[in-house]
């Protein structure tokens, strides 16, 4: 592992930030104990509100540069909810980056002590490799380990597990998006000439998109299969907030659609991930509509249900217990909006749910 070398490359680490006064020093903190020598660290604000101006310019002398955003929300988001917007400033975070190696952090989460070593041995050891990923486990508020597992990595390797475009693409199709974005590096000439992050389009999935994106021209997509990163799951993300009252399919499959019909995407998938991913559209569709019944839009979560139970879909779900439960929900869901228990039974499953879209980032 490097450590110590005056030949190590510059690695930035780039943290995107907004109002993250109660959690930046301890991402700092984190940042500032890596076992890697060359750190270039930079917190982009999206012109925050509260102390994190302050409180990062306290680590100056420590080598944290400080950059404000002010360019705001794009106008495009104006009436939209107040996490779209973000990217632009996460595009911003990486143009202030020295580094031929970058990394893109959140405010809210840690960093493993070599998580930078890590990566770094994998971009050196392997140069096809755009954009390196670990595994990561799930924190609270109070930073302590709770019992939430992320959607595995499919992976047939206990060490370096390496994705061309084509198996990346399948094995999201097949398992949700399991690239978490706080753990990645991205080797800068992997960037060039492929634009930024393409939010007014993709929405909160604009970062899945950018990395199968880096995928599909020519590089690959590498996962240390270690936990390195701790993810805090808090009611203050984005992705929460985005979760919370959802009524419209969530954005992944905006991507996933987009490079199967668009970039020909069906070529890389095999059937049974094809069948997958249909079985995860319908729980979509059933989780979105435990939203509306709780919103009394009692129509529109009918409609979605009707959706949901397509017959192929549910030969499918029946080889997983966890599915059939889910689209058992779905069926009485329906039975209840002609028979008028429906909110209250989706009121109840909201629960179930919010627990469900915690264990795997989103309801999908």
């Amino acid at each position: 592992m490097i450590t110590k070398s005056r030949e190590c490359p510059l690695v930035s680490v780039c943290i995107p930030s907004y109002n993250s006064e109660s959690t930046i020093r301890e991402t700092l903190d984190s940042v500032l104990a890596q076992d890697y020598p060359r750190l270039d660290i930079i917190v982009s604000d999206n012109q925050s509100t509260d102390k994190t101006r302050t409180i990062v310019e306290a680590y100056a002398r420590e080598g944290v540069r400080y950059c404000f955003h002010q360019a705001g929300r794009p106008a495009w988001a104006e009436k939209m909810p107040s996490f779209i917007g973000v990217f632009a400033n996460w595009d911003f975070a990486l143009s202030q980056a020295k580094g031929d190696f970058l990394c893109l952090f959140h405010s809210d989460d840690l960093y493993h002590p070599n998580i930078v070593s890590s990566e770094i041995d994998v971009m050196l050891a392997a140069p096809n490799v755009g954009a390196v990923f670990t595994q990561m486990e799930m924190i609270g508020d109070a930073s302590h380990t709770i019992r939430m597992q992320p959607l595995p990595v499919p992976s047939k390797s206990k060490g370096i597990e390496i994705f061309n475009f084509g198996r990346l693409l399948d094995a999201i199709i097949a398992n949700s998006n399991f690239l978490p974005t706080p753990s990645v590096m991205l080797r800068r000439s992997a960037l060039g000439g492929i634009g930024g992050f393409n939010e007014r389009f993709f929405l909160t999935s604009a970062d899945l998109e950018m990395w199968l994106r880096i995928a599909q021209n020519g590089h690959d997509i590498a996962i240390v299969n270690r936990k390195l990163l701790r993810y805090r799951i808090s009611e203050r993300q984005f992705s929460a907030q985005y979760n919370k009252l959802r009524t419209t399919p969530t954005d992944i499959f905006k991507v996933l659609d987009y490079f199967l019909k668009e970039k020909n995407g069906t070529q890389w998938a095999n059937k049974r991930s094809l069948r997958q991913y249909e079985v995860r559209r319908s729980v979509d569709y059933i989780s979105c509509s435990v939203n509306l019944l709780v919103l009394k839009r009692n129509s529109e979560a009918r409609s979605l249900l009707i959706r949901s139970m397509r017959p192929g879909v549910l030969a499918t779900a029946a080889y997983s217990p966890r599915r059939v439960m889910q689209m058992i929900l779905g069926a009485l869901l329906l039975v209840g909006t002609y028979v008028g228990f429906a909110r209250l039974l989706a009121e109840t499953a909201k629960r179930s749910f919010r627990a469900y879209a915690r264990l795997r980032l989103i309801p999908v």
